[in-house]
């Protein structure tokens, strides 16, 4: 795009003398040092800054009657924006999961299990951490920006008789993330609750808790762990049909980064006119679409990959995948499966970091789903900004 619209200058401005060129056409001319305020408006909003691509300042140098060079940067202030994230088992919200864990103390009683007993004291302070969280479903995350870019323009005045108007092609250079998405501070508790709790339960078919469990035999479809599994945000399918569960980190935090090209094309067309007798205040008006070359990517890190399809056997009565109890009661969960040859429960959660949701992903639900596609449909951004300049010499 710079090549055809230097071409393109270049054919104009062939039509005139050569030998008066460097007289009439003024090249270096002139030098503009402008801020310019982003704005989805014609307004002007002198000192406060608004818009598509944030907060600006432009250099930009005259180079003949047809051509102007501009350089710039813009930053993006970092406004978040909150909105309400799903977490789950396979059988809905924890929510009612934990008035059930609540009452688990109540059932070893029962029992006949002491859980203040020395050694339940580590599985006591996780079921008094998760016991603590608040009855909800949810857990609301800070949506922000990371928008800051350098800018390099060259914008083509095509009419002789009217240098109002330019056509203009150029890039944006930044760093490739461009948003975040992270839980409130206030969340970490429900976090660190989902945790204790996908602790207890990745422990729970294997070990039970020390040697004792809330079911009786034959009852294992009961057992609150065995019934809801593992907890986290539901991020839909991969390629291959199987689930995507993301769990909050060690950390109990729950992020996400959205990552574009770092080098973003740019063209549009812009209007330019003086403010001033002099002319040296001038108000610069540009309009264009920023090319993201292709869909932004969203990416996620502690997301367990898994085959949520019902329980299925070959002819010989073996495992093939799914989830579910076969006929002696034994429990093939997400993240732990009976093994017949061994007799025993084992781990086989498989976690996965860099989790692309909008390329890796589909049939993602609710509303996280929604916002995912709505960034995937983010292919150009848009840019329209109003600014002043003035002119040094």
């Amino acid at each position: 795009m710079f090549l055809l619209a230097m071409l393109f200058t270049t054919g104009i401005l062939a039509q005139d003398r050569i030998d008066s060129f460097m007289s009439e056409e003024k090249i270096l001319s002139h030098m503009d040092v402008g801020v310019n305020a982003e704005t989805t408006s014609l307004g002007i909003d002198v000192g406060v800054n608004v818009g598509t691509t944030g907060l600006g300042i432009d250099v930009g140098v005259n180079v003949g009657n047809y051509v102007r060079l501009r350089a710039g940067y813009n930053y993006m202030p970092r406004i978040s924006m909150n909105t309400d994230f799903t977490v789950e088992t396979s059988k809905g919200g924890i929510g009612n999961l934990i008035d059930k864990i609540d009452r688990i103390e109540e059932k070893f009683e029962e029992y006949g299990i002491d859980m203040n007993s020395e050694s339940f004291a580590e599985y006591k302070a996780l079921f008094d951490k998760f016991s603590k969280v608040e009855r909800k479903d949810y857990v609301t995350m800070a949506l922000k920006p990371n928008l800051h870019q350098f800018k390099f323009m060259v914008d083509v005045m095509p009419f002789r008789n009217n240098k109002h108007w330019s056509f203009t092609a150029g890039f944006f250079v930044g760093p490739s993330t461009v948003g975040y998405a992270e839980n409130l501070e206030k969340e970490v508790l429900m976090l660190e609750g989902v945790n204790a709790y996908n602790k207890i339960y990745r422990d729970y078919p294997e070990y039970g808790i020390n040697g004792s469990y809330l079911h009786r035999v034959g009852k294992e479809k009961d057992d609150p762990f065995y019934k809801h599994g593992l907890a986290g945000f539901c991020l839909g399918r991969f390629a291959d049909g199987d689930m995507a569960l993301m769990v909050p980190g060690e950390d109990a935090s729950a992020k996400a980064e959205m990552v574009v090209n770092k080098v973003r094309p740019y063209v549009g067309f812009g209007y330019n006119t003086s403010l001033s007798g002099d002319k040296r205040w001038r108000l610069n008006v540009d309009a264009g679409v920023m090319f993201l070359c292709g869909s932004p990517s969203v990416y996620v890190d502690n997301v367990y990959k898994f085959n949520a399809d019902d329980i299925c056997f070959d002819e010989e009565g073996r495992y093939v995948s799914g989830m579910g109890f076969d006929i002696d009661g034994n429990y093939y969960g997400e993240i732990v499966r009976w093994f017949e040859e061994d007799l025993e429960y084992k781990y086989v959660g498989q976690r996965l970091d860099h989790v692309d949701v909008v390329h890796d992903l589909h049939d993602t639900p609710g509303k996280v789903g929604r916002t995912i596609n709505t960034i995937s449909k983010f292919k150009v951004y848009p840019n329209i900004s109003v600014g002043i300049s003035y002119r040094l010499f």
